[in-house]
């Protein structure tokens, strides 16, 4: 799954009828009491324990609904994410219904327990080997079922699992959740009849028990047959509804998000990821609607009701629950085959299915190319992908049917800029893979979510850079995922990849960047030490043997070592054990050993020491074996570096070249495909940063990036002095490449953040003015997105977001006055042509107009975004309006824009975490966004609920910049009575560890950073 951007820069997851739906579709006790004799007994006995004494009663009388399990954006990142760079902007078949007899008992899911052992997982009795499924889903009021209440935005379902008997039992049990059994039977697979006795439910485990009359035997087939009402709610999650607007009519529609825990809000099935099976599908749907599930469609036949017909699939491969999808509704579509005969189409709402044709295009490529990169052909007759206007994540891979936000998919080259484009490649080819790794080879259990994820998001972008050669996607990778993951993966509340889990919330956590971006960076680190070939050959020999199977971390290995035999006979398992089963990474730091040596140590790398590491994970020591790169300035080679391994012991000795000179730099980890940060002297530092200032152009640009972002980074925790790490950027007024600029905002951006209240500030504003000066020039406002080159496209988006922010009076000026050019064509535009044509602000550059016409301006200009805002059907296009709207200097139009987040009357629930978020990330929104979230956290928590990746990232977004004693006092005391974070508590509890550091940063550095930048006007000329 791929996770939602995290700003839209330009480049920029009742216990028998006791309990009943609240509006957000969970839990709400009913009022009054219920008791049975029974009941009333047990209380009498309670109550007599209590006068013989309480330890009495505690000991003979243990509560297991206390117990908790163990406990972490983008997104879809955490929407983590998969992400694209983004400049830094500030952007089988079954039989017809039949009636049956009123026998309804409603299961409604119940919350997780608080403390204690999670003992939620699925007993082995019974082993699920297909489901056959029938769904009728009811969308508007005239398809509502004759002489009953049942209401609109319900649906009808009913399933036939088949299931073997592999252990004597007399109940089964299956997931459930927000569903209502109407009816059930039970049958041997000869046809004799078993009698159930009654159903029971495990609320907190969302488990639904049918109890049958005679044991069932080991050995033997049974036939459970469900029929059962479900709702399609406003969740985001399981079978749910959706809708666009044509015209002046809302089109409803329905659509799916199983992932990792919301069939059970389908069908009742077996829910867990192992117990994989095939499915038989059938949906009945208006013969006006376009009704897609995994398989390709084998008939149709006349449905229930005049003017419905039923559409059935073909059987899937055997697959785990969480990879069903299906979406009924009006839909359009572009199709074609794949070098390979694959049926490939994609889908959107009629109105922008034009902008599904480079989808289409890179689409069918990249299967092909996949295809002969893993040389396993695609597994299925057709592959879908289609645009739904809400999607809680970025897309889900579900095989053959993957749903995307449009965002994600749909790009049109008249409106998006060269980030729309990228991200819909980069999405496409994460959920490509998905396919592959994941669907076709599906991970035992949810903590090795890593290799699903991890995996996918490392080669998306060999993917992208096979349909796109020109993008430097593999440079890309080094700002994008790696230098990105290393802040979260350097606290101490961080967790390994390779993490326990049990609850649905403790499985929500970790969709996170440890998941994603830190899984592609060693993913990535053991292809170079491996080579390509034998990686190849390694991901084959794993796919082919474990194909419509499940696997673990361990088989993998198993696989890589096998095709290294013979090779470079590495021990895949016991180096990759280091950097999966422990959180964090080592810096390792260098120094002089004699002529030619030079003393390797390593260290775990954290960015507040004293705070510690959560002990509740396995610790190897926090040591790592290190594949360590290396060359030197004499006779340098960045193509085949020196390298040596520094196994898992605290230090080594590393040979040097005998040509090295005595004045000669040294540099490790070449174009950074290592895990790690590394430090030198002070005097290496210093010949590094004068070979900057000489001939930047000797170091690719990986290392560029890679210098920048590990000084800064060692810097921020005393490991090196800040003027060696300032000293870095004195050269970048020549820089004139795409990866070094990004990282050096990136590094620049966190003092930009902890200076926004400090005296420090002007002295910092006015170099970055100084320093991106040249780049401005040189690039300046002619966009010309045909012919300039993608990366160039990118810097410019930097070097003009970048002038801006840091108050350039003429980039300012330019903005304001192409805002207001915008603002004067569209209120004469008489003959109502479309946005693209009065709009004078070219696509790239869109987000960053959009900001500063609004920051410069007033309400007015306000006013003219949030009705540019509701114009457009462009989902990137209102992404960008959605981030520039924060923008605004006034607190009272960033509080009524916080009131809107609220309220679907004015934006879509996928997106109004957004608002939030973005408002929070302007230095006047910051103290609104908080003050809002406590203020109207009851509301939040229930509008997005504890598991959904949005209300990770609200918390993480809106305490990012805290850097006082203050704010830490108030996030301690905001949780310091007892509230349910849900899926977020580790972002909580890194919230809290975040700000510690920030606050000894301003304490420690803060004084010497500001003085530097002060003193820094004669270096460069100011």
């Amino acid at each position: 799954m791929a996770g939602s951007a995290t700003q839209p820069t330009e480049n920029s997851m009742a216990m028998d009828g006791k309990f009943e739906i609240d509006e957000e579709g969970g839990p709400k006790k009913s009022s009054g009491y219920y008791c049975t004799t029974g009941q009333l007994l047990f209380l009498a006995i309670v109550g007599a324990g209590i006068i013989a004494g309480v330890g009495c009663m505690a000991y003979y009388l243990p509560d297991r609904s206390c117990e908790l399990p163990p406990t972490e954006e983008p997104g879809k990142v955490t929407e983590p994410q998969v992400q694209p760079t983004e400049p830094r902007v500030t952007e089988p078949p079954v039989t017809e219904p039949h009636a049956t007899e009123p026998r309804a008992t409603t299961h409604m899911m119940s919350p997780t327990p608080t403390d204690g052992i999670w003992d939620g997982r699925l007993p082995r009795d019974l082993i699920p080997e297909n489901y056959q499924l029938y769904l009728k889903p009811y969308l508007y009021d005239e398809d509502l079922r004759p002489n009953t209440d049942d209401r609109r935005f319900t649906f009808d379902g009913r399933v036939k699992i088949v299931m073997e008997c592999k252990m004597d039992t007399d109940v089964i049990t299956l997931h459930i959740n927000n569903i209502t059994i109407r009816s059930h039977s039970l049958e041997s697979k000869n046809g004799d009849m078993i009698d159930v006795t009654h159903v029971s439910y495990t609320p907190e485990y969302q488990f639904v028990h049918f109890h049958p009359a005679t044991m069932l035997k080991e050995g033997t087939g049974y036939v459970l047959e469900i029929e059962y009402l479900g709702e399609l709610w406003d969740g985001l999650a399981g079978f749910y509804r959706s809708s666009y607007t044509e015209g002046n009519e809302t089109r409803w529609l329905a659509t799916t998000q199983m992932q990792p825990t919301d069939a059970r809000r389908a069908l009742p099935c077996f829910d867990e990821p192992d117990l994989r099976a095939i499915f038989y599908t059938e949906i009945e749907h208006r013969k006006d609607m376009v009704a897609l599930s995994n398989g390709i469609e084998e008939g149709e036949r006349d449905g229930s009701n005049t003017g419905w017909m039923i559409t059935n699939y073909r059987a899937t491969p055997k697959m785990s629950t969480y990879l069903l999808a299906f979406v009924v509704g009006y839909f359009d579509k572009t199709e074609m085959y794949t070098e390979n005969d694959v049926r490939f189409r994609v889908w959107s709402r009629p109105e922008a299915v034009e902008s599904t044709r480079y989808a289409l295009d890179i689409g069918a490529n990249i299967t092909t190319y996949f295809e002969k990169y893993f040389d396993t052909p695609f597994p299925l007759s057709k592959q879908d992908m289609i645009a739904v206007p809400d999607f809680s994540a970025g897309a889900m891979e579900n095989w053959g049917l993957i749903i995307y936000r449009e965002t994600a998919l749909l790009y049109d080259d008249k409106v998006n800029s060269a980030s729309n484009k990228q991200r819909v490649a980069v999405v496409v080819s994460h959920e490509l893979a998905h396919q592959w790794f994941g669907n076709l080879v599906t991970p035992i259990w949810w903590d090795d979510l890593w290799l699903n994820e991890g995996f996918a998001s490392y080669v998306e972008y060999l993917g992208v850079d096979y349909v796109e050669p020109d993008w430097g996607m593999r440079e890309q990778f080094v700002v994008v995922d790696l230098q990105s993951v290393f802040e979260p993966d350097s606290l101490g509340t961080s967790h390994p990849v390779r993490v326990p889990v049990n609850s649905p919330d403790e499985i929500n956590e970790i969709f996170d960047s440890i998941s994603y971006s830190k899984g592609a960076s060693i993913i990535r680190m053991l292809n170079n030490f491996l080579g390509e070939e034998v990686f190849v050959d390694g991901l084959s020999y794993y796919l082919n043997s474990h194909k419509e199977s499940n696997a673990d971390s361990d088989d993998l290995w198993f696989a890589l070592k096998e095709a290294d035999v013979g090779k470079g006979n590495n021990d895949v398992k016991a180096i990759m054990d280091t950097w999966t089963l422990q959180m964090g990474y080592p810096v390792v730091d260098l120094r002089r050993h004699g002529a030619n040596q030079l003393n390797a140590s390593q260290e775990h790398f954290l960015v507040n020491p004293e705070a510690g590491v959560d002990d509740k994970y396995i610790d190897l020591g926090y040591l790592w074996y290190v594949y360590l790169t290396y060359t030197q300035k004499t006779g340098a080679d960045f193509t085949t570096p020196h390298y040596t391994w520094i196994e898992k012991e605290p230090w080594a000795l590393v040979n040097l070249s005998s040509s090295m000179a005595a004045d000669d730099w040294y540099l490790a980890n070449i174009q950074q495909f290592g895990f790690y940060r590394v430090n030198y002297d002070n005097e290496n530092w210093a010949r590094l940063s004068q070979q900057l200032v000489q001939n930047h152009t000797v170091l690719p640009n990986e290392n560029r990036a890679q210098l920048i972002n590990d000084a800064f980074s060692l810097a921020r925790v005393g490991r090196v002095d800040y003027p060696i790490a300032l000293n870095i950027t004195l050269y970048m007024d020549k820089e004139m490449d795409y990866i070094p600029w990004e990282a050096a905002l990136g590094v620049i951006s966190y003092i930009t953040d902890m200076f926004s209240r400090y005296s420090g500030y002007g002295p910092l504003e006015r170099y970055m003015r100084k320093q991106v000066e040249n780049l401005y020039n040189s690039l300046g406002w002619e966009d010309d997105p045909v012919n300039d080159p993608h990366l160039t496209q990118y810097n410019r988006i930097n070097a003009v977001g970048t002038s801006c922010r840091y108050r350039n009076q003429d980039c300012l000026d330019y903005a304001s006055d192409l805002y207001h050019m915008y603002m004067e064509n569209d209120a004469n535009n008489t003959a109502n042509l479309p946005d693209y044509e009065i709009n004078p602000i070219t696509p790239n550059l869109k987000t960053t107009v959009y900001c500063y016409g609004i920051q410069e301006g007033g309400q007015e200009e306000w006013d003219f975004g949030w009705k540019k805002y509701g114009d457009t059907n462009d989902a990137a296009e209102q992404n960008k309006w959605l981030y520039a709207l924060a923008c605004s200097q006034s607190p009272w139009i960033l509080s009524r824009y916080l009131d809107y987040s609220l309220d679907q009357n004015y934006l879509r629930k996928q997106d109004s975490s957004y608002v939030i978020r973005y408002v929070s990330q302007n230095y006047i929104g910051r103290s609104l966004a908080w003050d809002f979230l406590r203020n109207e956290w009851d509301t939040v928590y229930d509008y997005y609920g504890g598991s959904s990746f949005s209300f990770s990232n609200i918390i993480a977004d809106v305490t990012a910049d805290f850097n006082t004693e203050l704010e830490l006092q108030e996030l301690r005391d905001f949780a310091a009575d007892g509230k349910d974070f849900g899926s977020a508590a580790r972002t909580y509890e890194q919230a809290i560890e975040k700000t510690e550091a920030n606050i000894a940063w301003m304490n420690n550095n803060a004084m010497d950073v500001a003085n530097w930048f002060e003193g820094a006007a004669p270096m460069i000329g100011m």
